[in-house]
Protein backbone atom coordinates (compact mmCIF):
# COMPACT_ATOMS: atom_id res chain seq x y z
CA UNK A 1 0.00 0.00 0.00
CA UNK A 2 1.36 3.35 -0.96
CA UNK A 3 1.22 6.04 1.68
CA UNK A 4 1.59 9.77 0.55
CA UNK A 5 2.31 12.66 2.65
CA UNK A 6 0.50 16.26 1.81
CA UNK A 7 3.03 17.61 -0.83
CA UNK A 8 3.73 14.45 -2.35
CA UNK A 9 -0.10 14.27 -2.82
CA UNK A 10 -0.45 17.92 -4.25
CA UNK A 11 2.30 17.01 -6.64
CA UNK A 12 0.64 13.84 -7.65
CA UNK A 13 -2.76 15.28 -7.93
CA UNK A 14 -1.84 17.66 -10.67
CA UNK A 15 -0.07 14.96 -12.53
CA UNK A 16 2.26 15.66 -15.80
CA UNK A 17 5.55 15.04 -16.91
CA UNK A 18 8.65 15.06 -15.02
CA UNK A 19 12.13 13.29 -13.84
CA UNK A 20 14.23 12.04 -11.50
CA UNK A 21 16.41 14.54 -10.11
CA UNK A 22 18.49 12.42 -7.32
CA UNK A 23 18.57 8.70 -5.94
CA UNK A 24 19.97 7.54 -2.60
CA UNK A 25 19.97 4.51 -0.90
CA UNK A 26 16.33 4.48 0.14
CA UNK A 27 14.45 7.51 -1.66
CA UNK A 28 14.35 8.96 -5.07
CA UNK A 29 13.61 12.67 -5.79
CA UNK A 30 11.35 13.16 -8.32
CA UNK A 31 10.60 16.87 -9.96
CA UNK A 32 7.21 17.24 -11.51
CA UNK A 33 5.50 20.50 -12.71
CA UNK A 34 3.72 21.29 -9.57
CA UNK A 35 7.08 20.31 -7.21
CA UNK A 36 9.18 17.80 -5.92
CA UNK A 37 8.35 14.64 -3.72
CA UNK A 38 10.21 11.58 -2.75
CA UNK A 39 9.43 7.69 -3.55
CA UNK A 40 11.00 5.96 -0.56
CA UNK A 41 10.96 2.48 0.72
CA UNK A 42 9.03 1.98 4.21
CA UNK A 43 11.91 1.93 6.43
CA UNK A 44 11.70 5.82 5.83
CA UNK A 45 9.48 7.74 8.54
CA UNK A 46 5.97 8.94 7.10
CA UNK A 47 6.69 13.22 5.71
CA UNK A 48 4.91 15.70 3.72
CA UNK A 49 7.22 15.11 0.74
CA UNK A 50 7.53 11.20 1.34
CA UNK A 51 5.41 8.13 -0.98
CA UNK A 52 5.88 5.59 1.12
CA UNK A 53 6.16 1.94 0.25
CA UNK A 54 7.43 -1.17 -0.96
CA UNK A 55 9.06 0.16 -4.00
CA UNK A 56 12.68 -0.75 -5.80
CA UNK A 57 14.56 2.70 -5.73
CA UNK A 58 17.25 0.92 -6.93
CA UNK A 59 16.28 1.05 -10.46
CA UNK A 60 15.95 4.42 -10.41
CA UNK A 61 18.69 6.74 -11.98
CA UNK A 62 19.12 10.88 -12.21
CA UNK A 63 17.60 11.76 -15.58
CA UNK A 64 14.86 9.21 -15.49
CA UNK A 65 11.56 10.55 -16.76
CA UNK A 66 8.33 10.38 -15.18
CA UNK A 67 4.83 10.39 -16.30
CA UNK A 68 1.69 10.59 -13.72
CA UNK A 69 -1.65 9.98 -15.14
CA UNK A 70 -4.89 9.96 -12.47
CA UNK A 71 -3.94 5.96 -12.02
CA UNK A 72 -0.17 5.41 -12.14
CA UNK A 73 2.88 6.72 -11.87
CA UNK A 74 5.95 5.63 -14.65
CA UNK A 75 9.62 6.60 -13.62
CA UNK A 76 12.22 5.33 -15.77
CA UNK A 77 11.69 1.49 -15.25
CA UNK A 78 9.17 1.80 -12.36
CA UNK A 79 5.57 1.51 -12.21
CA UNK A 80 3.60 2.90 -9.04
CA UNK A 81 -0.57 2.26 -9.09
CA UNK A 82 -1.87 5.42 -7.41
CA UNK A 83 -4.92 3.76 -6.69
CA UNK A 84 -5.51 3.60 -2.81
CA UNK A 85 -3.18 5.27 -1.60
CA UNK A 86 -3.63 6.87 1.95
CA UNK A 87 -2.78 9.99 2.95
CA UNK A 88 -0.48 11.02 5.90
CA UNK A 89 -1.01 14.48 7.36
CA UNK A 90 1.02 14.88 11.24
CA UNK A 91 -0.90 16.51 14.07
CA UNK A 92 -0.28 19.60 15.89
CA UNK A 93 -0.70 20.52 19.05
CA UNK A 94 -2.88 24.14 19.62
CA UNK A 95 -0.98 26.67 20.74
CA UNK A 96 -2.41 26.52 24.55
CA UNK A 97 -1.20 22.69 24.41
CA UNK A 98 2.28 23.33 23.04
CA UNK A 99 2.46 25.85 25.58
CA UNK A 100 1.74 23.54 28.20
CA UNK A 101 4.23 21.13 28.20
CA UNK A 102 7.40 23.51 26.92
CA UNK A 103 8.69 22.38 30.10
CA UNK A 104 8.52 18.42 28.96
CA UNK A 105 9.83 19.18 25.58
CA UNK A 106 12.74 21.30 26.64
CA UNK A 107 13.77 18.45 29.64
CA UNK A 108 13.58 15.61 27.07
CA UNK A 109 15.25 17.58 24.46
CA UNK A 110 18.34 18.26 26.61
CA UNK A 111 19.40 14.45 25.77
CA UNK A 112 19.23 15.33 22.30
CA UNK A 113 22.63 14.64 20.51
CA UNK A 114 24.63 18.20 19.27
CA UNK A 115 23.63 19.57 15.99
CA UNK A 116 26.08 19.80 13.12
CA UNK A 117 26.29 23.60 13.63
CA UNK A 118 27.59 23.31 17.03
CA UNK A 119 30.80 23.48 15.37
CA UNK A 120 32.74 26.46 16.20
CA UNK A 121 32.95 27.86 12.91
CA UNK A 122 28.98 28.16 12.57
CA UNK A 123 28.74 30.12 15.89
CA UNK A 124 28.71 33.80 14.79
CA UNK A 125 25.51 33.01 12.44
CA UNK A 126 23.75 30.61 15.00
CA UNK A 127 24.02 33.32 17.54
CA UNK A 128 22.77 36.15 15.47
CA UNK A 129 19.89 33.39 14.63
CA UNK A 130 18.96 33.27 18.23
CA UNK A 131 19.19 36.91 18.98
CA UNK A 132 16.71 36.97 15.78
CA UNK A 133 14.35 34.64 17.36
CA UNK A 134 14.09 36.09 20.64
CA UNK A 135 13.58 39.31 18.83
CA UNK A 136 10.65 37.41 16.97
CA UNK A 137 12.09 38.26 13.97
CA UNK A 138 12.16 35.38 11.45
CA UNK A 139 13.15 36.40 8.65
CA UNK A 140 16.53 37.54 10.31
CA UNK A 141 16.42 33.90 11.66
CA UNK A 142 16.02 32.97 7.64
CA UNK A 143 18.95 34.75 6.68
CA UNK A 144 21.25 33.48 9.36
CA UNK A 145 20.68 30.16 8.83
CA UNK A 146 19.85 29.23 5.52
CA UNK A 147 22.45 26.75 3.54
CA UNK A 148 24.35 26.71 6.68
CA UNK A 149 26.32 23.99 7.46
CA UNK A 150 26.60 20.28 6.06
CA UNK A 151 23.95 17.87 4.62
CA UNK A 152 22.36 16.60 1.52
CA UNK A 153 19.36 19.00 3.90
CA UNK A 154 22.03 21.62 5.09
CA UNK A 155 21.85 21.76 9.03
CA UNK A 156 20.90 25.46 9.16
CA UNK A 157 17.97 24.75 7.07
CA UNK A 158 16.97 21.43 8.92
CA UNK A 159 16.99 23.68 12.49
CA UNK A 160 15.18 26.32 10.01
CA UNK A 161 12.12 23.31 9.72
CA UNK A 162 11.92 23.01 13.37
CA UNK A 163 11.71 26.69 13.97
CA UNK A 164 9.00 26.88 11.36
CA UNK A 165 6.88 24.14 12.38
CA UNK A 166 6.74 25.13 16.41
CA UNK A 167 5.80 28.37 14.82
CA UNK A 168 3.53 27.09 12.77
CA UNK A 169 1.95 25.18 15.83
CA UNK A 170 1.86 28.61 17.96
CA UNK A 171 0.47 31.21 15.69
CA UNK A 172 -2.45 28.93 14.13
CA UNK A 173 -3.02 28.38 10.28
CA UNK A 174 -4.06 31.91 9.85
CA UNK A 175 0.12 32.46 9.66
CA UNK A 176 1.10 29.41 7.31
CA UNK A 177 1.27 32.28 3.98
CA UNK A 178 3.51 34.18 6.05
CA UNK A 179 5.53 31.67 7.09
CA UNK A 180 5.52 29.63 3.64
CA UNK A 181 6.85 32.93 2.16
CA UNK A 182 9.58 33.14 4.79
CA UNK A 183 10.68 29.37 4.10
CA UNK A 184 10.71 30.40 0.45
CA UNK A 185 13.21 32.86 0.78
CA UNK A 186 15.57 30.81 2.23
CA UNK A 187 18.84 30.41 -0.20
CA UNK A 188 19.19 26.74 -0.21
CA UNK A 189 19.10 23.82 -2.68
CA UNK A 190 15.31 22.70 -3.79
CA UNK A 191 15.29 19.20 -1.57
CA UNK A 192 15.54 21.55 1.73
CA UNK A 193 13.59 23.99 0.81
CA UNK A 194 10.58 21.96 -0.30
CA UNK A 195 10.58 19.85 3.65
CA UNK A 196 10.77 24.13 4.91
CA UNK A 197 8.12 25.03 3.36
CA UNK A 198 6.06 21.92 4.47
CA UNK A 199 7.86 22.76 8.02
CA UNK A 200 5.79 25.97 7.80
CA UNK A 201 2.32 24.26 6.38
CA UNK A 202 2.52 22.11 9.99
CA UNK A 203 4.38 19.09 8.19
CA UNK A 204 7.20 17.46 9.03
CA UNK A 205 8.43 13.97 9.14
CA UNK A 206 6.65 11.51 11.53
CA UNK A 207 8.53 11.53 14.70
CA UNK A 208 8.75 14.86 14.81
CA UNK A 209 4.98 15.78 15.57
CA UNK A 210 4.93 12.06 17.75
CA UNK A 211 7.55 14.09 19.99
CA UNK A 212 5.67 17.47 19.86
CA UNK A 213 1.78 15.43 21.09
CA UNK A 214 3.38 13.39 23.57
CA UNK A 215 5.14 16.65 25.09
CA UNK A 216 2.08 18.13 24.88
CA UNK A 217 0.49 15.47 26.89
CA UNK A 218 3.36 15.83 29.12
CA UNK A 219 4.47 12.31 28.29
CA UNK A 220 7.88 12.42 28.82
CA UNK A 221 8.42 8.95 28.23
CA UNK A 222 6.57 8.76 24.63
CA UNK A 223 8.19 12.14 23.71
CA UNK A 224 11.94 10.62 24.81
CA UNK A 225 10.88 7.31 22.73
CA UNK A 226 9.86 10.23 19.77
CA UNK A 227 13.24 11.84 19.94
CA UNK A 228 15.22 8.81 19.65
CA UNK A 229 13.54 7.67 16.33
CA UNK A 230 14.03 11.23 15.45
CA UNK A 231 17.90 11.22 15.54
CA UNK A 232 18.19 8.58 13.95
CA UNK A 233 16.68 9.93 11.27
CA UNK A 234 19.02 10.95 8.17
CA UNK A 235 23.04 11.71 8.79
CA UNK A 236 22.54 14.61 11.31
CA UNK A 237 18.91 16.08 10.07
CA UNK A 238 17.25 15.14 13.09
CA UNK A 239 19.87 15.81 15.55
CA UNK A 240 19.51 19.66 13.66
CA UNK A 241 15.73 19.26 13.56
CA UNK A 242 15.69 18.38 17.33
CA UNK A 243 17.65 21.15 17.45
CA UNK A 244 15.10 23.72 15.98
CA UNK A 245 12.64 22.51 17.87
CA UNK A 246 14.46 23.37 21.11
CA UNK A 247 15.19 26.97 19.87
CA UNK A 248 11.95 27.80 19.17
CA UNK A 249 10.41 26.18 22.16
CA UNK A 250 12.26 28.09 23.99
CA UNK A 251 11.84 31.00 22.47
CA UNK A 252 8.30 30.95 22.95
CA UNK A 253 6.97 34.07 25.36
Amino acid sequence: MLELGAGAEAVLAAGGRGSVTAVFRNAAYLRLPAGLFALTTDDVPSGPLHARGALPIQRLVAGDPVTVTASHLYAGGVTVDLAGATVWRGPLPSAGELAAGAGVALEVLVGAGPSALADAAFEPRLAGAVAHLDRGDLAGVVDALAGLGPGLTPAGDDTLAGILLVTRARLGPAAEPALVEQAQRARTNDIAGAFMAWAARGQSIEPVHRFLTASAGQDAACATAALADLLRFGHSSGADLAFGLRLAIAAIP
